[in-house]
């Protein structure tokens, strides 16, 4: 990523979005779709997806059997 101030990155952790997106666009000299990808960017670095998190995101099915059991089925793919 580009060398952006400091201010980005107090900004982006306190919530401060416009005043981050502002302070990318005056560093870089670029336009706000731009400024708002790498605000985008930013903010991943920033904030990492815990592993769980990125696991949570697999599909899962619940199904009941037939003694009132509960199943659940993880990370089926389509068609499974």
């Amino acid at each position: 990523m580009a060398e952006l101030p400091e201010s980005v990155d107090r900004d982006i952790l306190e919530g401060r979005t416009i005043l981050a997106v502002k302070a990318i666009r005056e560093a870089q000299g670029c336009p706000l779709r731009e400024a708002v990808d790498l605000y985008h960017q930013r903010y991943g670095e920033l904030h990492p997806e815990p592993v769980s998190a990125q696991e949570a995101l697999q599909p899962r099915v619940l199904r009941f059997e037939q003694d009132g059991s509960l199943v659940v089925l993880e990370g089926l793919q389509d068609g499974q």
